[in-house]
């Protein structure tokens, strides 16, 4: 993530909470999120310096002008004029983050061998909010390769539960 996208996703978020539609405005991004993610040609035509920049201009306003609110179109327009189209997604990334943090709240990234059932989620959710004394949205993914267990990563923190990581602990002990 650039520094550029942060900036803008702060300015974004300040606007909106002094607005007061900070729901509004993670909607219309999660709307612009999906538009770019299900039309890569889209995102191209944003990104070219070869379409002439009126073009490109008008293609926002067609695609987004009517569904966000005009802080939103404008933050677009800016990024898509300067020639940072290509920094949009984590821009909004960076903005869901900036909003998880004012709601205090903290994103675990879990790997399994598995996928967890909602019971498991909603254990291991429960734990992490002990241990952080936050709030947690769990951000779950499978991952064959770890044989069995799971790791966690949040707050700049690794727990790590995985068989992969046991066994690799046994073998160190027996090295040494």
């Amino acid at each position: 993530m650039t520094q550029t996208s942060k900036e803008y996703a702060e300015a974004l978020f300040e606007l909106a909470l002094q607005d007061g539609n900070a729901e509004e405005v993670a909607s219309a991004l999660e709307l612009v999120e999906k538009t770019l993610a299900e039309n890569p040609s889209y995102q191209a035509l944003l990104r070219s310096p070869a379409i002439p920049r009126e073009e490109r201009m008008n293609s926002l306003d067609k695609a987004f002008g009517e569904h966000v609110p005009l802080t939103v179109l404008t933050l677009l327009r800016m990024m898509v004029a300067r020639g940072h189209a290509a920094q949009l997604d984590d821009m909004i990334r960076a903005w869901r983050d900036l909003a998880r943090e004012h709601r205090g709240e903290s994103v675990a990234e879990v790997t399994s061998a598995v996928a967890l059932t909602e019971e498991e989620k909603a254990a291991l959710k429960q734990k992490l909010e002990k241990l952080f004394s936050r709030h947690m949205v769990l951000n779950c993914v499978v991952d064959p390769t770890l044989i069995g267990g799971i790791r966690v990563v949040t707050e700049g923190r690794v727990i790590d539960g995985s068989l992969q990581n046991k066994l690799q602990q046994i073998k160190e002990v027996m090295d040494s």
